[in-house]
């Protein structure tokens, strides 16, 4: 049971065919850390066609016109470390929140895969995904790791995802046949391999902190260093962990060294999703002592040029794809305005507040059916 087919038909959804204008909104530009104030935007299907000032453009026949006064148009969220377990539950807690992209490492590929398809047919909503299929780990050998690789290779997974139980000798094997196929290698480091040494296996994202050493050891700052040599990114995932002035620290020198960190929450659970969970990891970013720029940042721009989607996606600009959230305070003043969504623009659909929380009641009420 897909959320759209079965619980949602009736909800006024609009498909931006001819076009929707937000007009007088004051846009994000999170790579430069400013708002542009009395802009008007005109999106077609999944496109932004035009950005300018208020009034200097004209506005498509047919267009839905929404009101942006006192209103931030921002690139939509990613949220890079999710738990997709149950779609027709999970997904719309994501869009109801601001999130229009997704990371799954380690789940079923199949599940994922097909959920996409449905989301980019218009069969299902949700925001995009991208997926590893099953995790590599265990006490295993060279050999059936490099099994294991091959299997997720012949999937066309989006990426590989290591445990942290992986064997030394696994680890390495499926590191260097990642290197060989070019395809990126995620997850916790093993605890038979150091930090650094993943970094040295070009390991694509790390996920945590907790097991790197004092911060007045040496090869702490090393590993940071290597991770911004070698583009090796950095998932915090601080609301996993009770809060902890050791991570706090650990994640502030990593963007002090320049390493890109990408917002995740580990979220299995939508409603502890739809409760704020990513918006509580930036939360938490930023009390660590990103800016809020950079911590908006660490959901938008990062992800974008992590997945080599810059180019697409990530910014408020003219031709890029209309993922965006609508929010009713400036995130760049202050990082909890990310959780006061008006609406939202993903796969071509416009969503308004109100089918928002429309898409939230269906998923809970999706849950009581399973249930």
């Amino acid at each position: 049971m897909r959320v759209s087919l079965a619980l949602i038909g009736a909800l006024p959804l609009y498909v931006c065919a001819s076009a929707v204008v937000v007009e007088n909104v004051t846009v994000v530009d999170v790579g430069a850390g400013i708002v542009r104030p009395h802009l008007t935007a005109v999106i077609e299907g999944e496109r932004i066609v035009a950005v300018g000032p208020q009034g200097s453009l004209k506005v498509p026949l047919n267009a839905r016109v929404v009101d942006g006064t006192g209103r931030f148009l921002s690139p939509g969220l990613w949220d890079m470390q999710v738990q997709l377990r149950n779609p027709d539950r999970q997904l719309p807690a994501f869009l109801a929140f601001g999130v229009t992209g997704i990371r799954d490492p380690g789940g079923n590929y199949d599940q994922a895969a097909e959920t996409r398809l449905e989301i980019q047919k218009g069969k299902a909503i949700g925001p995009r995904i991208v997926a590893s299929g099953p995790a590599v780990g265990g006490n295993q050998t060279a050999q059936t790791a490099r099994l294991a690789f091959d299997r997720l290779f012949q999937d066309s997974v989006d990426f590989i995802q290591v445990l942290p139980d992986l064997s030394r000798e696994a680890y390495l094997a499926v590191a260097e046949q990642a290197r060989h196929w070019r395809l990126r290698l995620d997850g916790a480091v093993p605890a038979d391999v150091s930090p650094l040494e993943a970094v040295n296996a070009r390991q694509g994202i790390i996920e945590g902190l907790s097991n790197l050493g004092p911060l007045t050891d040496d090869s702490v700052i090393r590993f940071f260093e290597k991770c911004a040599m070698f583009g090796t990114r950095i998932s915090p995932l601080l609301s996993q962990n009770a809060v902890s002035t050791k991570l706090y620290q650990l994640t502030a020198l990593a963007k002090q060294y320049k390493v890109e960190l990408l917002a995740g929450t580990g979220s299995a659970d939508p409603y502890t999703a739809s409760r704020g969970n990513l918006q509580n990891e930036l939360t938490q970013l930023v009390a660590a002592g990103l800016s809020p720029r950079e911590a908006l940042e660490s959901a938008t721009i990062a992800p974008a040029r992590l997945l080599g989607w810059d180019h697409e996606m990530g910014s408020v600009e003219t031709g890029k794809i209309a993922d965006l959230v609508l929010l009713d305070g400036n995130p760049l003043q202050d990082i909890g305005n990310t959780r006061r969504v008006a609406g939202v623009f993903a796969q071509g659909r416009y969503y308004s507040r109100q089918d928002l929380d429309g898409l939230l009641a269906a998923g809970r009420q999706i849950a009581q059916v399973v249930r």
